[in-house]
């Protein structure tokens, strides 16, 4: 009897604590559900953004070069609209409640211990100004040359590249997936550059490549020197590096004009497209840093990868342009290597070697049996 006592007693404790954590479950279930809406709404956001701001470019330079070609000067433009990414951060930080006064103390870190100066801000955003410049060219440049889906997917080889240099400078260990990605994403931009439909112009496919080194170059010195930024930290950093663009790189973009190096006829300046692809190149950089802060950075990930078929379906639908086996090879064997290089796939097969329970796990669920011989 005493035992059937303890039995029911049991059960009454169960169903007590079930039905105490039916509501935290219910809690859970929902922050979960909205997390993976906004996680979907980011993915395609950024693979919206990324390929419309691709196609406009791509329409701003080939539009009428003879009146207006000014890769230099579009990306000038473009990046001044960085200088909005701070205030930004700030009015969420007001809507979220958060001490300024702390909020911005913790933000400026990000170039010296001791918080802004002239000297801290100069030695941190110089090199990346230099090389943030370079690459978004050398991609403009590019998207004069070659279709807008071959130089997205050619730059999407730059998650390889990140993983080379950060064996390199980072120090990082050698992964055999990682080594395999690089070789697939050579592969697939030897294809695409020698496919005539997207990429015809060896020029532009090493103005991508370029433009991709460049770009996996600032990331991981990025890295290097600043750590695991905080979002309040790069989005100070991102506007900095807007004002430096807005005051110190308009003397070699007035100097490109004025020398007629790069074509601005002001009567046939594109401006819807031009504005269009600022705009979405804006959206896109605070898409990618607000997602990879408040979300994780597989969400963005995912949001490149989904641009990349996106750019080629444009091209092919509004731009009269053919899938040609080539090029669909080249584009499959990056998307493979963008996949190995970005997704912890290593941590998955180890996870499921780990996956069967070990035997001490498997005693501690059973009941002892002394307790129940009792």
């Amino acid at each position: 009897m005493n035992i059937d006592k303890e039995q029911s007693q049991q059960l009454l404790t169960r169903k007590t604590v079930d039905n105490s954590s039916g509501p935290k479950n219910a809690k859970v279930m929902a922050t979960n559900f909205k997390k993976n809406i906004i996680s979907v709404v980011v993915i395609v956001s950024v693979a919206i953004s990324w390929a419309c701001a691709t196609q406009f470019s791509k329409s701003v330079l080939t539009l009428d070069p003879s009146h207006f070609y000014a890769p230099y000067s579009m990306i000038y433009f473009s990046t001044c609209f960085m200088v909005i990414c701070y205030p930004v951060f700030l009015f969420y930080a007001f809507i979220a409640r958060r001490n300024f006064e702390e909020t911005i103390q913790e933000s400026t870190r990000i170039f010296s211990p001791n918080g802004l100066t002239i000297k801290s801000v100069f030695i941190g955003v110089t090199p990346f100004i230099i090389l943030w410049v370079a690459a978004n060219y050398c991609y403009s440049q590019a998207l004069g040359n070659i279709s807008a889906s071959g130089a997205s997917s050619i730059m999407s080889s730059n998650t390889a590249i990140v993983c080379v240099l950060s064996w390199v400078l980072l120090k990082n260990s050698f992964s055999f997936i990682q080594l395999s990605a690089v070789f697939f994403a050579v592969g697939g931009v030897v294809l695409i550059s020698l496919d005539s439909e997207f990429s015809g112009n060896k020029t532009g496919v090493i103005l991508v490549v370029a433009s991709a080194f460049t770009a996996a170059l600032y990331k991981v010195l990025f890295k290097k020197f600043n750590g695991d930024a905080s979002l309040g930290q790069v989005s100070l950093f991102m506007t900095i590096l807007g004002l430096f663009d807005l005051v110190f790189n308009i003397v070699p973009t007035v100097i490109l004009v004025l020398t007629k190096v790069e074509r601005i006829d002001f009567a046939y300046i594109p401006w819807w497209p031009l504005i269009g692809s600022a705009l979405l190149g804006l959206l896109f950089n605070f898409l990618v840093n607000f997602g990879i802060a408040l979300l994780n950075p597989l969400v963005i990930s995912i949001g490149m990868l989904c641009g990349i078929p996106l750019n080629a379906a444009i091209d092919i639908i509004f731009r009269d342009m053919k899938a040609t086996p080539k090029f669909l090879i080249g584009a499959s064997l990056i998307l493979i290597s963008f996949i190995l290089s970005t997704f912890p796939i290593e941590e998955i097969f180890k996870d499921k070697k780990c996956c069967k329970p070990c035997m001490s796990d498997v005693e501690s669920q059973e009941p002892h049996k002394d307790s129940v011989n009792s």
